[in-house]
């Protein structure tokens, strides 16, 4: 191989500027992929180091309401086993400091800071012990809260019906990635200060956490973990030393997943641009070829030489890629920000760089076979004839004539799908990429051919420019397809992100129906429920209210007699039986709901009745007539199957999937959920007012929930933006690409017209019209294969309609446009200063 090393040398250190253009586009798709999978393993082993730490414990168990007696001794049995326990309740609440106008819905969590936490450290300002700054008596919050209240350390706090004093800022927990979504800033009090703010009634929904600190001997993680599996019956979160958090974890990879994928993209049409380039490359070698076989080269010799060039130049380019991957390792942490907390300080992950550099290296040599299979039908003769015009076939006496490239092309096909299934972590996930990807490859390409094909049949237009801007569209060389497919690809798959982003939350607020509230009142007890109810009666701004619906914590536990054992139920059936619902009753059926099978029942009822809704009736095989058997409080609770019923939208307190008739839950203690709807002017007035009176009643305003909802779609689409970006940059390098390759061809076409009289500022134009008419078209295909797409996923996955609107269309078009034409005047800088005579000596 040492001659076509010498050979390859030499072809590339003669040419080697138009081969960045294929060096930057390897580089772009093998950065994306380095930097997600690079952040991935970083936070995995970050996580892997601190698993103590994240859970403050050895081990862990949460759980969405408080235990059972049954549950308590469970837990317990740790304990007598020699290992040291501390309970943690997180909940929601309204909470006042300082002299703020209205209260602020936060955070609240309750420890004991003799034993909290185990592992790692609370983090506070100014830093001290926690067990020196949380008494009974203060509480610790963090600096949100500070800065929405305008309130200090030392001022009070009022939480329920306590006061506390804020004794320090709250910085960081080690356990705070176990929380999830935080809603509102976070409080931190001691259990005695929970119990004196009378926070938690009956029917409170609040999250316990069960910390653990193993002996060095005796008890092992794994009997500690069947001992709870085995004993704890309901549906909770056990996490320990090995797996910190599952939910977490499995969240985080089925991201990394899906953002490799969308390197992927990206590296595929890099890898489309390598293809186009090689292409380039040997049409203007085409002589050089057929000279070096005239002197006894072969065919595979040749090939080899471009090859070993080509697999050169990628891996320049992978190495490239895997430096700027490390950048975007570190960026990534940023676009996180407020959809989960980064545990450690993350460390380069040298196994993510030796993937991205092989998945670089790959895509480079599946995409150089099919254009360099074309140096076998170069003939030596081709010196002697090649101003003879030379045979055309169609498409498939190519393939009959020659299989090969059809060979090669089905090996890139494949390559291409055991990459995206590498990366996505099944066959079907990558696969079905690959099909999605080639569908709208085809779509595009076909599109861009025939509208190719509708512009060449435009009349001849009037203006000089548009008339030469056409025509060059279809300049040898210039690769319009391919590069709107590119850049087509691109545009279309950021669009689509954010057509689906903005019509969910429309489309949600939209299909609610015009009487629906915009404040929830949670925790209402027994005693407080009319008092409550004549209150907002009387409020000023309340437009609507309805009465207060109960709710029933339970478990169910037999259908018609059998438990989930005896049904032998599929896992998603089976967490019905481990799951804690809300049992409510109703006389007449509930807003927006319609009954589909059964009827409701007349008043008043002579048996205890049920309405199912209809997806649980469907994963249980629950039908009208069936026996249902709950337990609440120790109490078993029975009823016949009434109807199944529908809901047409989602109405909180009354959506619960098992609703009884009046009387049948009589005896029960219950809490209750009110909703109300206020003029939106005199909603802080209302918060204040309940907070004022009824401080353990926490009010959610729906528009605050909305505006946190926004704010996380926000943050996801940014996230997929951020990487599809990487697509649209390399659709621009391919853009480049064709546009340096025929240079030449365009300072010969301007120096002609400037011949022939043409001023310059004529010549400009038409190389604008030329790109305005490349980028509007991309932009066009693009956008609406995204509309197209958009349409399908909220349609066909969400059960959501869309909605087409022509603004992001018209922008994301223009977009497309200024930057095909950015990109064009940029490569053709120095076009229009050659003057004619340089160009004319040299013909």
């Amino acid at each position: 191989m040492r001659i076509e090393f010498r050979m390859a040398w030499r072809e590339t250190r003669s040419s080697w500027k138009r081969f960045l253009f294929m060096i930057g586009a390897i580089a772009l798709g093998v950065g994306a992929l380095t930097g997600i999978k690079g952040f991935s393993t970083a936070l995995d082993e970050a996580m892997s180091r601190s698993a103590r730490d994240l859970i403050a414990s050895d081990i862990a168990v949460r759980m969405n309401s408080a235990p059972s007696d049954e549950e308590s001794s469970v837990l317990r049995r740790l304990v007598d086993q020699g290992a040291t326990m501390t309970r943690v309740t997180e909940t929601l609440s309204m909470a006042s400091a300082g002299g703020a106008a209205q209260p602020l819905l936060s955070t609240v969590k309750a420890v004991d800071p003799l034993h909290y936490p185990f592992y790692g450290t609370v983090q506070l300002a100014p830093a001290r012990p926690l067990r020196e700054a949380l008494g009974d008596d203060t509480a610790i919050v963090s600096r949100d809260l500070l800065i929405r209240t305008g309130s200090a350390v030392g001022q009070e706090l009022t939480l329920g019906s306590a006061r506390f004093r804020i004794s320090a800022i709250l910085v960081n927990e080690p356990d705070r990635i176990a929380s999830g979504v935080e809603f509102g800033p976070r409080i931190l009090i001691t259990r005695g200060g929970l119990d004196k703010s009378g926070l938690i009634q009956f029917g409170s929904r609040a999250a316990e956490s069960f910390l653990y600190r193993l002996p060095p001997r005796g008890l092992s993680l794994e009997t500690a973990r069947s001992t709870l599996r085995e004993g704890l019956q309901r549906r909770v979160r056990i996490s320990d030393a090995r797996n910190p958090n599952s939910s977490l974890s499995r969240g985080l990879e089925r991201m990394t997943s899906f953002l490799s994928l969308i390197g992927l993209l990206a590296l595929l049409v890099g890898g489309l641009g390598v293809a186009m380039t090689v292409h380039t490359y040997l049409q203007q070698k085409l002589d050089n070829i057929a000279v070096m076989k005239c002197l006894g080269a072969r065919s595979a010799q040749i090939i080899r030489v471009y090859l070993v060039q080509g697999m050169v130049l990628g891996m320049i380019g992978s190495a490239i890629g895997v430096a700027g991957g490390y950048v975007i390792q570190l960026l990534f942490p940023r676009l996180l920000e407020g959809l989960i907390r980064i545990p450690t300080e993350l460390e380069i992950a040298p196994g993510a760089a030796l993937q991205g550099f092989l998945a670089g290296m790959v895509t480079t040599t599946l995409f150089l076979l099919p254009p360099l299979l074309a140096v076998r039908k170069i003939r030596p003769a081709r010196v002697f004839l090649r101003e003879m015009p030379e045979t055309r076939y169609s498409t498939l006496q190519r393939l009959r004539r020659d299989p090969l490239p059809l060979i090669s092309s089905a090996l890139l096909l494949l390559g291409a799908g055991l990459l995206a299934s590498w990366l996505g972590g099944s066959w079907s996930r990558g696969f079905g990429f690959l099909a999605g990807l080639a569908g709208a490859i085809l779509i595009l390409a076909a599109g861009a051919r025939l509208l190719l094909f509708a512009l060449g049949r435009l009349p001849r237009p009037s203006s000089l420019a548009l008339r030469h801007g056409l025509k060059n569209l279809n300049r040898p060389g210039n690769h319009v397809t391919p590069v709107l497919v590119a850049i087509g690809v691109g545009v279309a798959f950021v669009l689509t992100v954010y057509l689906i982003q903005t019509s969910l939350l429309s489309q949600l607020v939209r299909a609610a129906p015009a009487d629906y509230p915009n404040l929830f009142l949670i925790g209402i007890t027994e005693e407080d429920k009319d008092e409550v109810w004549d209150f907002v009666r009387k409020a000023e701004g309340v437009l609507e209210f309805a009465d207060p619906i109960p709710m029933i914590p339970a478990r169910l536990q037999t259908i018609d007699g059998r438990s989930a054992d005896e049904m032998e139920l599929e896992p998603s059936g089976r967490r019905y039986f481990q799951t804690e619902f809300i049992l409510s009753w109703s006389e007449d059926v509930p807003p927006e709901a319609r009954v589909v099978e059964g009827r409701w029942w007349e008043k008043p009822s002579q048996e205890p009745l049920i309405s199912v809704g209809s997806f649980s009736a469907g994963r249980l095989g629950i039908g009208v007539g069936s026996a249902l058997e709950f337990t609440s409080s120790g109490v078993a609770v029975r009823g016949r199957v009434a109807n199944i019923r529908e809901m047409d939208f989602v109405r909180p307190g009354a959506n619960n999937q098992f609703i009884f008739s009046p009387g049948a839950l009589k005896g029960l203690p219950a809490s209750y959920i009110g909703s109300v709807r206020v003029s939106p002017s005199q909603m802080p007035h209302l918060q204040k007012a309940l907070f004022e009176r009824f401080p353990g009643i926490t009010s959610i305003d729906v528009g605050e929930v909305l505006v946190r909802v926004q704010n996380l779609l926000d943050r996801i689409a940014a996230i997929i933006r951020f990487i599809a970006f990487f697509a649209i940059l390399a659709g621009v390098i391919i853009l480049a690409s064709s546009i340096a390759a025929t240079r030449y061809q365009r300072i010969r076409e301007t120096v002609l017209l400037k011949t022939l009289g043409a001023t310059r500022a004529q010549v400009s134009r038409i190389q604008a019209a030329e790109f305005l008419i490349i980028g509007l078209a991309a932009g066009i295909i693009g956008c609406l294969l995204a509309a197209a797409a958009a349409d399908y996923l909220l349609g066909s996955l969400l059960d959501t309609e869309f909605e087409f609107r022509w603004r992001p269309i018209l922008a994301g078009t223009l977009a497309a446009a200024a930057l095909v034409v950015a990109t064009g005047w940029t490569t053709s800088r120095g076009v229009l200063r050659h003057r004619p005579l340089e160009v004319l000596r040299e013909n």
